[in-house]
């Protein structure tokens, strides 16, 4: 069964899809088998994983259907597309803004005042969980990107989920949206009964101002406990941003130091979450 990683923040911007798709092709690498969902409807998730489908084989990428297709099918399995061995994607598409619409007509609209609210946003939340079963029985570990907004899109992520990664850049903004959201976070668990863990925060440095990274930093560590602060901070490295245009390649000494630092990112982010499931185990 598929542990399932939701990487988020409020903020956009912040490296979040970057992060989920080296971590998935890292420990892809070590053996296990790895799915990325995409459901941004901006697709940078597909976009950069279809880039390293093309750098890594000649085999020719199609979409026979989209996600919202399948969603409205009930069925979401046989859309996933290999990226390279044990990497997997579950593409995006724009029309996939329209998940929202597809639950309010599904289950209904009522004010947050009616008393049915909560069961009826429970069940809005929780369709993609159902939907996502059959494909967690086939991975080892399912990434879910997600918009950088709060919505249903984001909160069904989160509900589907084990573990949630906030990505945090050292900027107050940032921060912000990272504490926004695990006041949301909060929420899906308190009231919508959400059984995921916070599996630690990953800082992404700015560039060059040791002063307000330091700073942001201690806030962060006050905010989500200095446990939870990764080791690992991202530094910021220009070739992490060409892997936009080129996708993930391992072809140059540049290449190769953002792979080797992912390598003990995605290690750190393994270990963090086997010391959750031990806990599980013994509680």
């Amino acid at each position: 069964m598929a542990i399932t990683i939701c990487v988020g923040n409020y903020k956009g911007g912040v490296g979040k899809t970057k992060n989920n798709i080296l971590n998935a092709y890292e420990i892809a690498k070590t053996g296990k088998k790895c799915l990325v969902i995409d459901l941004d409807p901006q697709g940078n998730s597909t976009t950069v994983l279809i880039r390293t489908k093309k750098a890594h084989s000649s085999d020719v990428f199609s979409f026979d259907k989209t996600l919202m297709t399948a969603v409205k099918e009930d069925n979401l399995s046989g859309l996933e597309v290999e990226i390279v061995h044990n990497l997997y994607l579950l593409p995006s598409y724009i029309d996939f803004a329209n998940y929202t619409t597809f639950l309010d007509l599904q289950y209904g609209i009522v004010e947050e005042s009616h008393p049915d609210f909560n069961s009826i946003t429970q069940k809005k939340i929780t369709h993609l969980a159902k939907l996502l079963q059959p494909l967690k029985e086939k991975y080892d570990y399912i990434f879910i990107d997600v918009p950088p907004t709060k919505s249903y899109i984001t909160d069904s992520a989160v509900m589907a989920s084990d573990y949630v990664l906030i990505v945090l850049q050292t900027q107050e903004l940032s921060l912000d949206g990272a504490t926004m959201y695990l006041q949301d976070l909060q929420n899906l668990s308190q009231i919508y009964g959400g059984d995921f863990e916070i599996c630690g925060v990953l800082p992404v440095l700015m560039d060059g101002n040791a002063s307000l990274d330091q700073f942001v930093l201690e806030n962060a560590a006050e905010v989500f406990g200095e446990e939870n602060i990764f080791e690992h901070k991202v530094p910021n490295m220009a070739r992490l941003k060409r892997f936009d245009n080129t996708g993930i390649v391992e072809n140059d000494r540049h290449d190769l130091r953002v792979i080797e630092f992912y390598k003990d990112v995605a290690n750190e982010l393994v270990n963090r979450i086997d010391y959750f499931e031990k806990e599980k185990m013994h509680g």
